[in-house]
């Protein structure tokens, strides 16, 4: 005869939302990583006077990733066990 196992409990709604926050803050931070290495990549390339505007829109583009990153390790922290 088998042995019952008792079934594991399942995330309690609250966890399984922080779970899905930390997923989702996840991507936007590899999205904006992403973002990060072309705008870098364009700054690279550009010349004259679009060399200025390409700094400047990789400057914002490493902002928006310390941002994402910055709420990514918030969520991460508010998990049981972090």
């Amino acid at each position: 005869m088998k042995e019952m196992r008792e079934p594991r409990p399942l995330l309690q709604s609250s966890e399984q939302r922080l779970v899905d926050e930390m997923m989702e803050g996840y991507v936007t931070w590899r999205e904006a990583c992403a973002a990060v290495e072309t705008s870098y990549e364009l700054f690279g390339r550009a010349a004259g006077p679009e060399r200025k505007l390409a700094f400047t829109a990789y400057c914002a583009a490493l902002d928006r990733e310390e941002k994402a990153a910055q709420e990514y390790r918030r969520t991460v922290e508010l998990l049981p066990g972090a």
